[in-house]
């Protein structure tokens, strides 16, 4: 298990941040320049923090209470840092020993060997860093790492030069070797796409703090402000407003229409933002509407589509909304040909009250501007994406 409370300072930015990751794969996830890539250089000790401590499985690697800092190469810990740092004038194997010299020479061959094989470098031993591609210089930085043997591995963006493919498949050797060894993992990333894949743990940074820690489904389907849904991705987040509360049912009035929503203990007249993600949206046909009891129908039309790679992003407009649009539906292409939306533009969908999160408006400097323009009758129109 690890443990990490520390706090650092470089003017002006600050860091300040207490988190608790078991043998698992936590992801820290955030723009640049959160914070993320300095909470890894912390834990490998090649900074020291202003003030705090850090556990590794009970162990102490840092403890400003009582001055005690571990060196870094007692730690315990493999860290790939963005752009691997292989060392340019080693081959692979020598890559790979460079931490094993405590190894006899016959121990350090077999340990080299097993990373190679393990790794799919046992043909590209001999061959310099200059001369590898970028997965394979990934899965030499990876295997020098683990060939330590490390309680904790930290990887600052491994996947950041990569393609799409290389991506995906270097993301499941990531996943196999973690579950092999029971690491605790934990990897730096701006990209949602390694999130999804990875987290099982998810951290997100803002501004040199967390924002919320959680599984993927608590941050992607539960986020606790609206910085955190704003980052996640969220995409629909509408303001409503609570009407009334019920033990099993909130309540809340948006666009002229009552809709219902997971319980939630928040009093009548609360503004809120109403959120749900693009791909949980449903389309229901007209021919569907009666066939079983659906709650929370929207009538709309659609006023956009676009096309990504296999998927279709539909903007719709709800009727009598002043909107440009008002929600963001994604969805397979085959779905959106199947439903013939690109020969119709009045639909029907359903917004699920499972699928719902509601997050209270707090009214702050840099919201209230914004939300005055909407005015006290923001139910009836809305800005798709509220500022963040």
């Amino acid at each position: 298990m690890l443990e990490v409370s520390v706090q650092k300072r470089l003017a002006p930015f600050q860091l300040d941040v207490a988190f608790t990751i078991g043998h698992e794969l936590a992801v820290l996830f955030g723009p640049s320049g959160s914070g993320k890539s300095l909470t890894l250089r912390a834990l490998a000790g090649t900074v020291a923090p202003d003030a705090g401590r850090m556990l590794l499985d009970g162990r102490s690697l840092y403890d400003s209470a009582t001055g005690h800092n571990l060196p870094p190469q007692q730690r315990g810990i493999g860290y790939v840092p963005q752009q691997y740092a292989l060392f340019p004038h080693l081959t692979v194997a020598d890559n790979i020993a460079f931490g094993l010299t405590r190894l006899s020479r016959r121990v350090r061959a077999q340990r080299i060997a097993e990373f190679l094989a393990l790794f799919a470098l046992e043909g590209l031993a001999q061959h310099l860093p200059r001369q590898l591609s970028g997965g394979q210089q990934q899965r030499v930085a990876l295997a020098r790492a683990l060939a330590v043997q490390p309680r904790l591995l930290l990887l600052d963006e491994p996947f950041a030069a990569l393609d799409g493919a290389l991506r995906e498949t270097l993301r499941e050797e990531l996943t196999q070797v973690q579950a092999r060894w029971g690491l605790t993992v934990l990897l730096v990333t701006h990209d949602l796409a390694d999130v999804y894949a990875l987290g099982h743990q998810v951290l997100v940074y803002d501004r040199g703090h967390i924002l919320q820690q959680g599984t993927r489904e608590d941050v992607f389907l539960r986020p606790q402000n609206h910085r955190v849904a704003a980052l996640v991705q969220t995409r629909n987040m509408v303001p409503a407003v609570v009407e009334r509360c019920e033990a099993h049912t909130l309540w809340l009035r948006w666009q002229g229409q009552c809709l219902a929503a997971p319980p939630q203990a928040l009093a009548p007249g609360t503004p809120v933002y109403l959120c749900i993600r693009p791909t949980q949206v449903r389309i229901v046909l007209p021919e569907r509407e009666t066939a079983r009891r659906r709650d929370n129908l929207v009538r709309g039309v659609i006023v956009r589509a676009t096309m990504q790679a296999e998927t279709y992003t539909v903007y719709m407009q709800v009727e009598h909304s002043q909107a440009a649009y008002d929600l963001e539906i994604r969805l397979p292409s085959y779905v959106y040909y199947r439903l013939g939306l690109d020969r119709h533009q009045h639909v029907l969908v359903e917004l699920q009250p499972e699928a719902l999160h509601v997050i209270p408006r707090q009214e702050s400097a840099a919201t209230s501007a914004w939300s005055r323009s909407v005015s006290s009758a923001d139910v009836n129109g809305h800005s798709p994406l509220a500022p963040a």
